[in-house]
């Protein structure tokens, strides 16, 4: 279903940018910082706040499934429109945390970013596959998105995992992602393989 937000041209300048680091849409960057939105309620002294701070001026539109749809409709609002509310929300989300997606030399306005894509397959545990693969899916995130965002973003702090039942894992990365990945394990000294099995273990370390 589509969700029609109200943001700002510099909030959608940055979300554009993430999406072109990582090497996906521009959706799934607003899908990734929805998730923690939707994980909290916002009093109304807070939302009164952002009203004043920040201007929305911007239309964009994401597509979001049901299960997010649900989430969306059980936060109080405080009497805003869906796309007013959660406009603010997001503009505040990336004003406060621009820095989780992008560097100072990410906003230089000549960088350039290879989105060509690149193809990796790796077995993963079983268990660790559904679990990501549903959290995916409940939350209208690509898996390869969630994969991308914890490679360029997030500390890596597991450093070993287990395999219980093999199953295969097809990713898609940028090629700008891949070479990360690449220096990344290099760097750690194990293969490329092991390196994304840790950034799995991670993410349900992280999530669940």
């Amino acid at each position: 279903m589509k969700f029609n937000i109200l943001t700002n041209k510099e909030i959608n300048h940055l979300i554009e940018i993430s999406a072109k680091k990582i090497g996906t849409s521009k959706r799934n960057i607003t899908s990734i910082a929805l998730t923690d939105i939707l994980n909290r309620s916002y009093t109304l002294d807070e939302i009164e706040q952002l009203k004043v701070s920040i201007q929305l001026n911007y239309a964009t539109t994401i597509t979001i499934n049901e299960s997010v749809g649900d989430k969306i409709n059980q936060i109080n609002r405080h009497g805003l429109s869906k796309r007013v509310f959660f406009g603010y929300l997001i503009c505040d989300y990336f004003y406060t945390n621009y820095n989780y997606f992008l560097t100072k030399n990410d906003l230089n306005d000549h960088k350039e970013f290879n989105t060509e894509k690149d193809y990796i397959q790796i077995k993963i545990d079983k268990t660790i596959k559904s679990k990501i693969s549903t959290y995916s899916d409940e939350n209208a995130i690509s898996i390869n998105s969630l994969f991308a965002h914890y490679i360029l973003n997030k500390e890596l702090t597991v450093k070993s995992y287990c395999i219980e039942g093999e199953e295969l894992l097809y990713l898609t990365f940028s090629k700008d992602v891949k070479d990360i990945i690449k220096k990344n394990s290099r760097e750690m000294n194990i293969s490329y393989r092991f390196y994304l099995n840790l950034i799995a273990a991670q993410i349900c370390n992280d999530l669940f």
